[in-house]
């Protein structure tokens, strides 16, 4: 029996399938249109940017440097612009032109230029440090494919002068040393650039233009220098040099009443035009502040925080009395005073002007470890003074913990203690000025365009001591000046005061024997110059030694060339013919004895210092017949 079987046939209908196409090409339009507006939108800036890298050759035109000014504008530092030459060689059809061209202009060997401008290669420098009157010369020939950037030269117009303190830079224009460094970011500019159209192997496209970004100049900076007094002070260095030759010498002079610094000078140093880098270790040493970065045992200079700090706290008195028999026994041991016969019964003011070592001992162990400790750390010799300088250091203390009455003694009147030149000026500073603490520093304020864009703070003002202590320190400073042993820094008709140091050195933690450092700490109380005057000259040589002999005599100098800088007119009360007297020839003292000789010393009104242990003048400076007035101090060799 047979089926039938019916056939169903599914006819095909292309509107069923019509939507998912739509979809699908609405979706890929959709991919497409978002793609463009993030290239155009999103990535445009940034595509733009690699096109044009791509299709422009660019030189970049170095920005100029800010200068450095002292505080009346003379210009310390500059930047000279020098330009940079280029040839491209897919772009430079007569090479041999060019080489000859080279060759004439800056003497370059013409073979040499030829084959150098003939590689296959997109630039070639050919020239630097250019000057405007070579390039145009160069620009002159019309010889295409030459091209040139902006290249700049830092120059210090004095040379050897205010070396530490302004630094230097590096080949390629940052700060490395001094202010240059530590204003690095003030006094760098923003660099441009000079843009010109090229296909793709690097040929310049005819008619096309060339784009110029300009450079934005460095700020300049306005410093507290002053030429004028850096000049006085370098000469006070070059008599210290001439005189000693000592292995080193420097002078600070600083505003106490600001912190503001005038003048710094350090020797040995050199010409900031041509530094000398081929020895890395002398130019490391000779180009580091030691005013800032070096720390020494002050010895007789520290004497004034120390009588300033008992005055304030009432540990003594200016009427109170000592006994110096020349050493005092501390903790089971002797230490000496530097008059080995001692000064016999005495009263402060006499202790401070014959910088007796005894009374300072006794001050320090007055006040004990807490109280002098914390005039120590008030007075900022315990930290860094914060000076704008790069490689600062801080002082070196014994812990308090650690010290004992032995250690205590010595640091009252400047031994077993250590602190910068930079950090001394800023302590003692306070003591002059009424008790305020300043902080020392170097630059007033950055300018563009003649416009102040950043004045920079200091602190200062935190009382340290009283003003009425600050007051009886500067009378008794005084009288060092005018009857101790800084008479050789008096200047007739005008108020200074200070104090001697003459230190010994110490080598592998013992005494060097010969070798002192000799200072003189000093400021004028003349009204219109209150200025700190700080010199040191490290190792003098000879039997010239003392701070007395060496530094006094030189601050003194320095004091009379700042009196006359600022127009000064001396004040005379009929003191002053005392305190200098008319100029005698000095009498001869060899052969007399020691006792023979002070006493026709002090007779004359004549401050002196031995040298030896004999009683007998074996010598003398200076010299006998050398005209003299009561400001020399004579040393007696025995």
């Amino acid at each position: 029996m047979r089926k039938n079987h019916s056939l169903t046939i599914n006819e095909y209908n292309p509107t069923k399938r019509l939507p998912a196409v739509i979809l699908l090409v609405v979706f890929l339009f959709s991919a497409v249109f978002l793609k463009m507006i993030a290239v155009i939108v999103v990535d445009g800036k940034g595509l733009q940017t690699r096109a044009m890298s791509q299709w422009l050759r660019d030189l970049p035109t170095d920005a100029a440097r800010g200068s450095i000014l002292d505080r009346n504008g003379v210009e310390l530092a500059s930047t000279s612009t020098r330009y940079n030459l280029f040839v491209r060689p897919n772009a430079a059809p007569e090479k041999q032109k060019i080489a000859e061209l080279f060759s004439g202009i800056f003497g370059f060997d013409c073979d040499s230029v030829l084959e150098k401008i003939s590689k296959r290669t997109s630039e070639v420098t050919v020239a630097k440090g250019v000057t405007k009157e070579q390039m145009l010369k160069v620009f002159e020939s019309g010889l295409e494919g030459i091209y040139y950037s902006e290249d700049n030269l830092r120059y210090y117009p004095y040379g050897d002068f205010m070396t530490q303190v302004l630094g230097f830079c590096s080949s390629d224009g940052f700060g490395q040393t001094g202010i240059e460094a530590y204003y690095d970011k003030y006094l760098t500019g923003v660099d441009g650039k000079l843009l010109s159209e090229t296909d793709l192997v690097g040929r310049g496209i005819e008619g096309s233009g060339t784009y110029y970004l300009p450079s934005i100049r460095g700020f300049d900076i306005v410093t507290t220098l002053d030429c004028s007094v850096q000049k006085i002070v370098d000469g006070a260095i070059a008599s210290a040099v001439a005189q000693f030759s000592p292995k080193a010498a420097a002078c600070i002079v600083m505003d106490y009443n600001t912190g503001a610094i005038l003048a710094l000078s350090e020797y040995p140093s050199f010409d900031l035009n041509a530094v000398p880098r081929d020895d890395l270790a002398s130019l490391f040493s000779s180009s580091k502040s030691n005013v800032v970065s070096s720390v020494y045992e002050p010895g007789s200079t520290f004497k004034i925080l120390t009588a300033a700090a008992a005055l304030d706290m009432g540990a003594v008195s200016v009427s109170d009395r000592f006994f110096c028999a020349g050493s005092r026994l501390v903790d089971g041991k002797k230490i000496r005073c530097w008059k080995a016969k001692g000064h016999g019964s005495i009263d402060f003011g006499e202790g401070v002007e014959g910088s007796c070592n005894c009374v300072f001992m006794d001050c320090a162990l007055r006040l004990g470890t807490d109280r002098f400790y914390d005039y120590l750390e008030g007075f900022g010799l315990t930290k860094k003074t914060g000076v704008d300088m790069t490689g600062e250091t801080s002082g070196i203390f014994i812990s308090r913990d650690a010290v004992k009455s032995v250690d205590l003694a010595r640091i009252g009147f400047g031994q077993a203690v250590a602190v910068t030149p930079i950090g001394l000026v800023g302590a003692t500073s306070a003591v002059m000025n009424g008790g305020l603490k300043v902080t020392p520093h170097l630059v007033q304020y950055a300018k563009s365009n003649g416009k102040v864009v950043n004045a920079f703070d200091f602190e200062s003002g935190k009382r340290v001591i009283s003003a009425s202590t600050s007051s009886t320190m500067r009378e008794l400073l005084k009288r060092v000046v005018t009857s101790g042993s800084g008479k050789g820094a008096y200047v007739p008709g005008y108020e200074v005061a200070g104090k001697t140091g003459t230190a010994q050195k110490y080598e592998n933690g013992q005494i060097a024997q010969g070798k002192y450092i000799s200072s003189f700490l000093g400021f004028s109380l003349t009204e219109g110059a209150p200025v700190a005057v700080l010199l040191i000259v490290d190792e003098p040589k000879g039997y010239m030694y003392y701070g007395s002999l060496v530094a006094a005599p030189l601050v003194g100098q320095i004091f009379e060339g700042v009196f006359d800088y600022l127009a000064i007119e001396p004040k005379f009360n009929g003191e002053e013919k005392d305190i200098v007297g008319e100029k005698f020839p000095l009498p001869n003292f060899e052969g007399m004895s020691l006792s023979e000789a002070k006493r026709k010393l002090e007779e004359l009104g004549l401050y002196f210092e031995t040298d030896g242990e004999g009683s007998v003048v074996k010598g003398q400076y200076p010299l006998a017949g050398v005209s003299v007035d009561k400001r020399n101090a004579v040393l007696l060799l025995t």
